[in-house]
């Protein structure tokens, strides 16, 4: 009877040809085909252990927990999957890879095709990216989006023809001394330095690890001759959305360095100018600074730059061993969301996002948070405000007394931070991750330090 019914429900999926459908049934189907059979008791409390921990942001905890629930069910395919999503989130790319490839081997034949696989697929297409593997991601990620690219799948296809015009080049290919310092045009509201692209006079560039890749004004674009592959639906402050185009441009240079071969986002910057109040033509996003040692120098005013090497490591260590430094830990999601654990007032401790990108602002959470932390919003006070898509929103500031990132010795503290809830929130605080994060902690919480970012050792320094 089971085998029947497992028949029956096969048919129906192939049965689903229309769009709308898909983009619903990828998640509730696998579900329904990985719980077809009894499971051990002593597993299913250790996944829900496991389960738990992650959806609490313990990733620690987490792996520890889905290791025990592999060595009780070897090839495991959900499992597998948690724990490369574990080791991505460590930015242990390869690793991550290994885990998404054996889950995709030790899937069962009747939910591993399209579109039943394509989450497990779009995972191992990240996977290949974070790693600048961009031959294996375009071809991962246009399995993912698979013969009807829509909704989500659609911004699959977009990276996967991307990725396909990065195959083969020495992509981020770094030409330079071995550290560089790049003075601020201004530091508030945000901190803007000169970016030059394919040789072009430069021009003024926000720093902001809320963006992902180097981004590119359309303008300024099309008058680099950018290569434009593909497109996503871009998602924005106040849940806004818009369309931005995905490519390359042959170089990038900033301070000493000409980097080679830079994967690129487009999108209009114009609007920028009043919240900036001068001229934007792009972003230096985190998949940008994770290729150096950077330290985004509020308090001296640059940005500085150093290659990855072991002299580099070495002499951030002796810096963080003489104990005048606060260093804290962190993880990366998908392509650029930052994650570090902190408090608002006095609410548990929470994941933050940290988004550098937040004007003259030091936090943004959604309206509950906000209110179980005692802050009030007054909604009589709401202004329109300006955020990446082309639509505003509405948004209104508000006053925190205590806002933290760290724990113990390495706690940093300010008092009386500016802060913002915006109407409709963010996407990346409501759950997209299959975790909870608390807020988004920005520029006038980092304004008095020096922060550098170390994705070698998943470290915040601030100074």
């Amino acid at each position: 009877m089971e085998k029947k019914n497992r028949t029956k429900s096969l048919r129906r999926i192939l049965l689903l040809g229309a769009a709308g459908m898909l983009t619903f049934c990828i998640i509730p189907l696998a579900v329904l085909f990985l719980g077809c059979e009894d499971m051990d008791p002593q597993l299913k409390g250790q996944l829900d252990a496991a389960d738990a921990a992650y959806s609490a942001g313990r990733f620690a905890d987490a792996a520890e927990l889905y290791g025990e629930a592999n060595r009780l069910s070897p090839g495991n395919p959900r499992i597998l999957e948690q724990l490369g999503n574990i080791a991505l989130l460590n930015n242990r790319a390869g690793e991550a890879q290994q885990f998404f490839l054996e889950a995709l081997r030790s899937t069962p034949w009747y939910t591993n095709f399209w579109p039943l696989n394509a989450n497990l697929k779009s995972r191992l297409s990240l996977a290949y990216y974070r790693a600048d593997r961009f031959a294996d991601a375009s071809a991962a990620f246009l399995d993912t989006a698979g013969p009807l690219a829509v909704g989500p799948l659609a911004d699959a296809q977009g990276l996967g023809r991307q990725a396909g015009l990065l195959a083969g080049l020495a992509t981020y290919d770094i030409e330079g001394p071995e550290e560089s310092r790049i003075g601020f045009v201004i530091t508030d509201p945000l901190p803007v330095v000169e970016v030059a692209i394919n040789g072009l006079p430069p021009v003024n560039f926000i720093i902001d690890t809320g963006g992902a890749e180097i981004l590119l004004d359309d303008d300024l674009a099309e008058k680099t001759g950018a290569r434009i592959g593909g497109s996503l639906q871009g998602t924005f402050a106040g849940g806004k959305k818009s369309e931005l185009g995905l490519g390359l441009v042959d170089s990038v240079a900033i301070g000493d360095f000409l980097i080679r071969n830079v994967p690129i986002q487009v999108l209009d910057t114009d609007r920028w100018v009043s919240v900036i109040g001068m001229e934007i033509k792009g972003v230096v996003g985190t998949r940008f600074l994770m290729h150096f040692l950077s330290t985004i120098d509020y308090a001296g005013g640059c940005l500085t730059l150093r290659k990855i090497t072991p002299g580099a490591l070495e002499d951030l260590d002796r810096q963080i061993g003489r104990g005048t430094v606060k260093t804290i830990p962190f993880w990366l999601a998908d392509m650029h969301v930052i994650l570090a654990w902190g408090t608002l007032n006095d609410l548990e401790p929470m994941l933050f996002f940290v988004d550098t990108g937040l004007a003259g602002k030091g936090f943004t959470g959604m309206e509950a948070v906000m209110k179980r932390a005692g802050i009030a919003v007054d909604w009589s006070r709401a202004k329109e405000d300006i955020g990446g898509a082309t639509e505003n929103f509405r948004s209104v500031d508000v006053q925190i007394r205590r806002l933290t990132l760290g724990s113990g010795p390495n706690e940093v503290v300010a008092i009386d931070v500016l802060g913002t809830v915006m109407e409709g929130g963010l996407q990346t605080l409501q759950g997209s991750h299959g975790f909870q994060v608390g807020g988004l902690i920005s520029h006038a919480f980092f304004r008095p330090y020096a922060l550098t970012f170390d994705f070698t050792g998943m470290r915040l320094i601030l100074q």
